[in-house]
């Protein structure tokens, strides 16, 4: 039959829509969602009779309204990365909802599910259609099921077909659109409710086995930061050595030893015990040896961080969207200027923010201390104390095999969990990427990337379309959105602060060996501030001068040019000359100073002044230089090391699959010779 329908039945997001307006159109008593890439074989079609009918095991008070069971995914052999995505998809909808369902907590995660027709029309139908909130429609008619008295149960005798995506950047879109659903999810009325009337036990396993998943995994990655930043803070304003030789900082060896368990590792623990039940324990312990070998942790760390970031982001800012995976046989390169834009601001900033913060550490922190006093050479010093400065350099001279050797700590173990968080984030998208290593595609993407910034129209294709598109959540969200960000983004004026401090405590008093009094402590800071801060005044008013005097002819630009320069000079040599700036002290200059550039252009993008073109331009140069730092590395690897594409191919995909695609190429080749 036909229903006239008053308008466009989308009004919210399409999906749910979708489902709800076809419920009318349905017949019997039990309804079944699933998806189009789902796959009911015919052997399990046959067991169908024996599911419906545990729909009659429910009471009157608790009705059973949804029917949960297997899936299995066909798609795990197509490359390690599909691999990990069916391992972890087996993980989900066998063991956890398996779990979920014995606490008495299992929700409507999305298919195949099987509904009280019924009951779901009573409550509003199988999913909930709001525009934004309800971007993960399917959990709220698990909401909806157990605030009415619903249950809900998972059976294992049956099962269907799944294709996962098999793509990186498919994988990255899907979990970006789980993060931005579970965060609208986290502020709805539904998970209110749910959390103020669940018992205190079925609470806890509801929040670890839905949405408390991704607050948990925000909170590893928020705290990584809080780490580097917290060692970065202490060892800028010299803490870190005064802790140290109290003893206070022992700690901080045994969070950088948790987080390398946290991020990757503990995340594929799991393995064992999913494919131990299923398969056998031997071949548990086997598949999670070949799934670290083939870079499994990398991918789950990489994961995190996507998770985390569309998590963060519609937490404060909201803004949620649908994210269209297609699902497709993706196999193919992605170039570089392609990695960027889905990766920029997930992934690839924060990847060379921590690794500047890392090598930061390593410039300014304290590894090594004398624990001795200075009476162990009293008669030197004739009873006198010395100075903190003058003991520590006697100590380091003359007593370091039994004063200080003992007190070393070694950087790479305090912190090599966080480089290869870094590493991750910055590279494991040309690891999983199809020829990623290969030099004649490097060569390709690297030409495309240049052309990508160059262009300066609004299209999708350039770099400000791209920036433009990135840009607009801010159009959108509240004050309170953007007072939290702008408070996060202190952090980089923070550093700068710190650094310029540090530079002028050891120019003026460490270094000369002077103690600072009560009369000249600001007075000094507040002198060489003034210097830095003419310094980057001059720099501003040569670009506005240039800016300026677009009009003028050739000659007196040129004119204007070398005044610049000359005032440029001139300050360096007056610097240099107070014997404030050794190589070391100029290169803190500079990197403060970019520092400083780069909070106020957050600041002037937070204040929607990102359309400005001195926010366009720095935004493009800081883009620039992070792509030379996340794509120098794989030139350079790829350059001198060829054999690494071949193996790289090994390791992604089956064998049979690279041999195939290895004969495809070479036929094709042939032919043109041919031809």
């Amino acid at each position: 039959y036909r229903v006239e329908l008053p308008g466009n039945p989308i009004v919210g997001e399409g999906k749910p829509e979708n489902q709800n307006h076809a419920i009318i159109f349905s017949r019997g008593e039990l309804l079944q969602c699933i998806d189009m890439n789902q796959d009911g074989y015919l052997e399990e079609c046959l067991k169908m009779p024996n599911l419906l009918s545990t729909m009659d095991t429910g009471t009157e008070k608790r009705p059973l309204t949804i029917i949960g069971f297997r899936e299995h995914v066909f798609t795990g052999g197509v490359s390690n990365l599909a691999s990990f995505m069916s391992i972890q998809e087996l993980s989900f909808v066998s063991l956890g909802q398996r779990m979920l369902a014995m606490f008495h907590v299992r929700q409507h995660y999305g298919h195949p599910d099987i509904f009280d027709k019924l009951f779901a029309m009573s409550c509003g139908g199988t999913a909930k259609a709001s525009k934004g909130v309800n971007l993960s429609e399917d959990i709220f008619a698990g909401f909806n099921s157990t605030l009415r008295g619903g249950r809900t149960s998972h059976e294992e005798f049956i099962q269907v077909g799944k294709g996962r995506d098999v793509g990186m950047q498919q994988l990255a879109l899907f979990e970006a659109k789980l993060s931005s659903g579970a965060g609208e999810a986290v502020i709805s009325r539904d998970a209110m409710r749910m959390a103020s009337r669940l018992d205190f036990f079925r609470l806890h396993s509801w929040f670890y086995g839905n949405l408390g998943w991704y607050f948990t995994q925000t909170m590893t990655v928020v705290g990584v930061y809080f780490f580097i930043y917290g060692k970065v803070y202490m060892a800028l304003s010299g803490m870190d050595a005064y802790f140290l030789e109290k003893g206070g900082l022992g700690i901080a060896g045994t969070l950088n030893t948790s987080w390398a368990f946290q991020f990757g590792f503990l995340l594929v623990v799991p393995v064992i015990a999913v494919v131990g039940v299923e398969q056998g324990f031997r071949h548990g312990f086997t598949y999670l040896l070949w799934n670290v070998m083939t870079l499994g942790p990398i991918f789950f760390t990489f994961q995190m961080g996507t998770r985390m970031h569309y998590f963060d982001r519609t937490l404060i800012h909201g803004g949620a969207k649908y994210r269209a995976t297609g699902r497709g046989f993706t196999i193919k390169h992605e170039k570089f200027a392609e990695l960027f834009r889905f990766y920029a601001f997930s992934h690839f900033y924060r990847g060379v923010e921590l690794l500047f913060l890392l090598l930061l550490f390593r410039a300014y922190g304290t590894f090594s201390w004398c624990n001795c006093s200075w009476r162990l050479d009293a008669d030197y010093y004739n009873n006198v104390e010395p100075t903190d400065l003058e003991w520590r350099t006697r100590c380091y001279d003359d007593h370091y095999q039994s004063c200080v050797e003992p007190t070393n700590q070694n950087y790479g173990i305090m912190s090599f969990s966080l480089w290869i968080i870094a590493a991750t984030w910055m590279w494991a998208p040309f690891f999983f990427n199809p020829s990623g290593l290969d030099w004649d595609k490097i060569i390709e993407d690297y030409n495309d990337w240049q052309n990508w910034l160059k262009t300066t129209n609004d299209s999708a294709d350039s770099w400000f379309g791209w920036w433009s598109n990135e840009q607009e959540y801010l159009e959108h969200t509240t004050r309170g959105g953007r007072f939290v960000t702008a408070v996060r983004k202190t952090r980089f004026l923070m550093i700068a602060v710190l650094m310029y401090l540090n530079m002028m405590y050891n120019a003026y008093f460490e270094r000369p060996g002077r103690t600072i009094t009560s009369d000249d402590k600001m007075l000094t800071y507040a002198l060489s501030g003034l210097v830095v801060v003419i310094f980057f005044l001059l720099v501003c008013c040569g670009y506005i001068a240039s800016r300026v005097t677009k009009k003028m002819s050739m000659k007196q630009r040129k004119l204007r040019k070398i005044k610049f320069l000359l005032s440029c000079c001139c300050m360096l040599v007056s610097l240099i000359s107070l014997t404030v700036l050794s190589v070391g002290n100029l290169l803190a200059v500079v990197i403060l100073l970019l520092l400083a550039v780069y909070w106020f252009m957050q600041i002037c993008m937070l204040r929607l002044q990102y359309h400005h073109i001195v926010v366009r331009a720095l935004a493009r140069a800081y883009d620039r230089a992070v792509g030379w730092i996340v794509f120098g590395p794989i030139m350079v690897v790829s350059m001198f090391l060829p054999f690494i594409s071949s193996f790289q191919q090994r390791v992604i995909f089956r064998c049979h699959l690279v041999d195939g695609a290895y004969r495809e190429s070479t036929f094709k080749i042939h032919n043109s010779e041919i031809l």
